[in-house]
């Protein structure tokens, strides 16, 4: 599935746009609806090879899924609804407009999804990652069709809990955020769902930009990867988008690049934030010893946040100083931002053209080569430099 988080952070893909107040998510699902001999595949084939503890997760996911997909209502029933306030409407269209633009102007994939309308009550999803304590290395589960991924989602929080609980018996440090919407890749026709429209113009265009990306472009195993250049592609996307809607110097438009700025500030943060911890868990000191004198280096990282969040030019990153640090929480925000610096690069080297992007890394897909190498080689070859961040 593919996340973006809330906690709220509204980015989870399980879609989770980077920002500690913009998260979401994805969830793959395994099955199409209306295909018995998919549904049988699945059933005699796929699920037996995924173990109880899967089949059991996948199963719940889908009743879940199910819920919400008998539930949506046609967005024309939205429309003639005299009970649902006019910028609720204007939001939906708002959507629809966005995702034509992605559709023609970027070359997304075209699907039927944000044609249906899901009201929800709390949080949608509840999202787990988890980590190492004495080391920079994430969790995996590893799921059929879409391989290993970073993270793992729950529609209750009964569920994200007992996992917490099982994570925490294997002494991980744990993470958990809500997400305020999900995409399901293209499986299926995924709804608006109410609390998107609580969201701003900005935050709204780069959420459906992302998740078209996802639905689009999906390396099988490269979690990190595939938020990274959905990121980009949403940032950019919206920026782009909102400049032609509203004018280069709207205050929609002037949002949407300072959101993006905020991105790759908190970016050069947190890549610098991991390599001082890398190096600290280098040290040949005893693992019990490197998780007591962890909490000194969170500490002076929280303290150059402060300074980090002084430059900043949105209330993106305006929760983030009061989480409590820990390898997992620093990994998850990092997932979505790191390298965007690099993305950027690329975008130039195409003339500031976002569909020559999309269409590159649909080569890049194609050619079966992991997505990193691929573009790290391609950018070298041409001698393209990433313009880093100052410190």
């Amino acid at each position: 599935m593919s996340l973006v988080l809330k906690e709220n952070h509204q980015a989870i893909s399980l879609y989770t746009l980077p920002g500690a107040d913009r998260q979401t998510g994805f969830i793959a699902l395994i099955y199409r609806p209306k295909s018995i001999f998919f549904i049988l595949f699945i059933f005699f084939f796929i699920l037996p090879l995924t173990g109880c503890g899967n089949l059991l997760y996948l199963s719940k996911l889908g009743w879940h899924q199910s819920y919400i997909t008998f539930h949506s209502v046609p967005v024309q029933e939205v429309f003639e609804d005299q009970s649902i306030g006019d910028v609720a409407k204007d939001k939906i269209r708002f959507i629809q407009e966005v995702k034509r633009y992605g559709e023609q102007r970027l070359n997304l994939r075209k699907t039927k999804s944000y044609t249906k309308y899901f009201e929800i009550q709390g949080s949608l999803l509840h999202v787990v990652t988890a980590s190492q304590k004495d080391r920079l290395q994430l969790h995996h589960w590893r799921f059929p069709i879409i391989g290993e991924v970073t993270y793992k989602s729950f529609f209750t929080e009964e569920g994200v809990l007992k996992e917490k609980r099982s994570l925490e018996a294997r002494d991980l440090d744990i993470f958990i955020q809500q997400a305020g919407a999900y995409s399901t890749l293209g499986w299926l026709k995924d709804p608006i769902f109410s609390s998107m429209l609580k969201w701003d113009e900005s935050t709204l265009a780069n959420l459906i930009l992302h998740e078209m990306t996802h639905t689009t472009i999906y390396f099988k195993g490269e979690t990190d990867f595939n938020e990274q250049m959905a990121t980009f592609i949403g940032n950019q996307g919206a920026i782009d988008f909102l400049k032609e809607k509203y004018g280069a110097q709207s205050k929609e438009g002037m949002e949407a690049i300072q959101s993006q700025k905020d991105d790759l500030l908190f970016a050069s943060w947190v890549d610098r934030a991991c390599r001082r911890l890398s190096n600290f868990y280098e040290q040949p000191i005893a693992r019990d010893e490197k998780i007591k004198r962890r909490e000194e280096v969170f500490q002076s990282i929280k303290e150059e946040f402060k300074d980090v969040k002084s430059r900043f030019q949105t209330d993106c990153y305006k929760e983030f100083e009061k989480t409590e640090l820990n390898n997992a929480v620093l990994l998850a925000f990092r997932r979505y931002v790191h390298n965007l610096d690099r993305f950027e690069a690329l975008y130039e080297s195409f003339g500031r053209d976002l569909r020559k992007v999309v269409e590159f890394f649909k080569e890049v897909r194609a050619s079966n080569e992991r997505p990193a190498s691929f573009l790290e080689r391609w950018m070298k070859e041409r001698g393209i430099h990433v313009k880093k961040e100052k410190e």
